[in-house]
C-alpha cells in the first residue's frame, strides 16, 4: 500500500542520515584522539568507542537497505542512551537520542495500542538510564535528580498544553502521487477531480449529462485503483498527496 511505501521511504532517508552521522562521529573521534585535544578521551574506552560506533553504522545502513529491518533505528538509538552519560557528556544528547526514538516508534505504530503504558514505559528507560549511570558515575543526587526533573517538567508542560492532543509528529510535505501511474482514464481522472473539489455524483451526472449510475460506476474503477472502499476514504487519500496527472 502506498501508506507502507511512506513509511519505507522515510525509514531508508533516516537510515542513511543516521549513517553518515556515525561515520562523522567517526571522523571527529579520530580526529580528537589523534590530536589529543580533549582532555576526558584520555579516560575514554577508546577501542570499545570504536567498535560501537562501527557496529551501529554498519547497522543503520543495513536497516536503510532492508526495509523488514528498519525497527533496527529506534532500538540503536535507545540502546546508545547510555553512552553519552558514561563519557561524562551533557544529558541533552541522550535526551535528543531518546526524543529521535520516541518519533520513529510513532512512525511504526508501536505506540497505536496500550499509548499510555509504552510512552510511561519509554520514559521510565530514559529516568534509569539517568540513575543507573550517574549513580555509576559517583555523581552526587543533584547532578542525577536535575536532568530528570528538567525533562519531567518539560513533558509536563507539553502535556498541559496539548492534553489530549499530544503526539509526536514528523513533519512532512505531501508527497507526490501521478494519476498516470495508477491508470486513470481521462473520464476517471474528471470525476475523481470533480469529487475532491466539493461536487455531488447528481451535480456531476448534470454536468455532464450523464446518468447518475455512470458517474458511480465510474467512481467505483476509481475508489478500485486508489484502494479505498468509498468516497470518505477516496477524499482522506487525496488529502495526503499532491494529485499531479
Amino acid at each position: 500500500m502506498v501508506e507502507d511505501e511512506r513509511k519505507v521511504s522515510l525509514f531508508r532517508r533516516t537510515g542513511f542520515l543516521f549513517t553518515g552521522l556515525g561515520l562523522l562521529f567517526l571522523v571527529l573521534f579520530t580526529v580528537l584522539i589523534v590530536s589529543d585535544s580533549v582532555t576526558f578521551l584520555h579516560q575514554a574506552p577508546k577501542t570499545e568507542y570504536f567498535l560501537i560506533l562501527g557496529v551501529s553504522v554498519v547497522l543503520f545502513m543495513v536497516s536503510a537497505l532492508i526495509p523488514r529491518l528498519y525497527w533496527i533505528q529506534p532500538i540503536l538509538l535507545l540502546a546508545a542512551m547510555p553512552i553519552p552519560l558514561m563519557s561524562h557528556a551533557s544529558s541533552m544528547f541522550s535526551l535528543g537520542l531518546f526524543l529521535a526514538a520516541e518519533m520513529l516508534l510513532t512512525r511504526m505504530g508501536f505506540f497505536k495500542k496500550a499509548r499510555i503504558p509504552k510512552y510511561l514505559l519509554s520514559i521510565f528507560y530514559f529516568f534509569l538510564c539517568e540513575i543507573l549511570i550517574g549513580g555509576y558515575k559517583g555523581s552526587n543526587g543533584l547532578e542525577i535528580a536535575a536532568p530528570i526533573v528538567f525533562t519531567t517538567t518539560a513533558l509536563g508542560f507539553l502535556a498541559l498544553v496539548y492534553g489530549d492532543n499530544w503526539k509526536v509528529f514528523l513533519i512532512e510535505g505531501k508527497p507526490s502521487l501521478s494519476l498516470a501511474e495508477l491508470k486513470l482514464s481521462p473520464m476517471e481522472t474528471e470525476y475523481l477531480k470533480a469529487i475532491i473539489t466539493g461536487h455531488s455524483i447528481k451535480e456531476i451526472a448534470i454536468d455532464r449529462k450523464v446518468k447518475e449510475s455512470t458517474v458511480r460506476n465510474t467512481l467505483v474503477r476509481v475508489y478500485r485503483k486508489f484502494d479505498v472502499q468509498d468516497k470518505a476514504s477516496l477524499m482522506a487519500k487525496c488529502e495526503k498527496y499532491h494529485l499531479v496527472d
